[in-house]
């Protein structure tokens, strides 16, 4: 076991939230989960890990194997993989390479198509969703093609944004799929976004790729939770509210924000990796995860560091922490943990769970914060 002690700011805090953060120390274990001799996909990626809302179980979806895997999270052991029908009456489909858990206990499967099956616990067919339904997209087609973000808890409404080539949208559409209902919300400090959108288009307008900054949805208290990669501003939206609210806060250790200037449109493929690679070297927000047990948000950011030959990609990496009224109440930079932080999957009795394949196995590095 390793313990790391560092000072932190919090200093723009509020001083009575921020009084045990002031001194912190990093404690550091692994925990490797008991495979029972079964080969796991779950440790060949730190994507599509669904974790039950009671922190007690992973799910994880294999897609080439088209069986989900099942881990105890209490006992850290491997439970038993279910098989999931692609074709058929209650196929999910060839396309499906991610999985939801809804908070009913049904499961969703989102395909490369943005075709989406809904099923229950025994695998039986609940519906089926396809993300260019005219009661979805009339009237919108200007503002690009739907593309999923997330569920509702009980997964009766679907959060997307839009893709555009040539501007990105600072809107969230709210899609009701049991009443056929929708509405558009608007988190215009997000439009910040567009500046960093890299598109190329050939020629003969036969192909295009673009790299763009993301928006993401996490569910909290009831609450969702709209971030993006380049600022560290947050919206909270209340689905039962008219308009997301905007919460900004001020970092002292890195900027609030990336404010350089690029190309949106390029000439090559090429440039636009070239692009993307300066863009990623201003810093990075990852969305925040919540801590139930300190009532406490831990966000982290880095800045990837310019590639040095062949080498892998390195990073500088910075955690905050946030009250529950999102006031910024300890920070500091965490690049001697050697984390790689955009691994964090969730807070589990006030650790932080990092995904790790250790040797082909699936396991964890925990981070307590004392």
């Amino acid at each position: 076991m390793l313990l790391f002690c560092f000072w932190a700011c919090a200093e723009k805090g509020s001083e009575e939230g921020a009084g045990k953060y002031l001194n912190l120390t990093f404690t550091m274990d692994t925990v490797l989960v008991d495979s029972r001799d079964e080969i796991l996909m779950a440790a060949t990626s730190p994507y599509s890990h669904a974790v039950s809302k009671d922190l007690g179980t992973l799910y994880y979806w294999d897609f080439q194997g088209s069986q989900i895997e099942v881990i105890d999270l209490e006992k850290m052991v491997f439970v038993e993989k279910i098989p999931v029908e692609k074709e058929g009456p209650n196929g999910v489909g060839q396309n499906g390479y991610l999985m939801f858990l809804l908070g009913n206990g049904n499961r969703a499967f989102l395909g490369w198509d943005n075709r989406i099956a809904i099923t229950d616990t025994e695998g039986n067919i609940i519906k089926r969703i396809k993300l260019d339904e005219p009661w979805m997209t009339e009237g919108m087609e200007d503002l690009g093609t739907l593309s999923f973000i997330g569920f509702s808890d009980d997964g009766s409404q679907i959060y997307c944004t839009f893709s555009n080539y040539k501007k990105l949208q600072a809107k969230v559409l709210e899609l009701d799929i049991e009443q056929e209902k929708r509405r558009l919300i608007e988190v215009p400090e997000f439009e910040k976004m567009d500046k960093f959108r890299v598109s190329w288009t050939s020629d003969d307008g036969s192909s295009r790729s673009m790299t763009h900054p993301s928006l993401s949805i996490s569910p909290w208290n009831d609450q969702y939770l709209f971030t993006t990669n380049v600022l560290n501003s947050i919206y909270r939206f209340d689905s039962r509210e008219e308009e997301a609210i905007l919460i900004r806060y001020e970092n002292t250790l890195t900027p609030n924000e990336k404010t350089g200037t690029y190309k949106n449109e390029v000439a090559s493929q090429s440039e636009i990796q070239e692009v993307s690679a300066k863009i990623r070297e201003e810093v990075n927000f990852l969305r925040p995860i919540w801590d139930e047990k300190n009532q406490v948000f831990y966000r982290f950011s880095y800045y990837a560091l310019p590639r040095i030959a062949d080498e892998t990609v390195k990073s500088r990496t910075f955690l905050s922490i946030l009250n529950a009224d999102f006031e910024l109440i300890g920070e500091k930079e965490v690049t001697d943990l050697g984390l790689t932080v955009s691994h964090a999957q969730f807070v589990k009795d006030g650790q932080i769970y990092f995904y790790l394949n250790m040797e082909d196995e699936l396991a964890y590095i925990r981070l307590t914060i004392n």
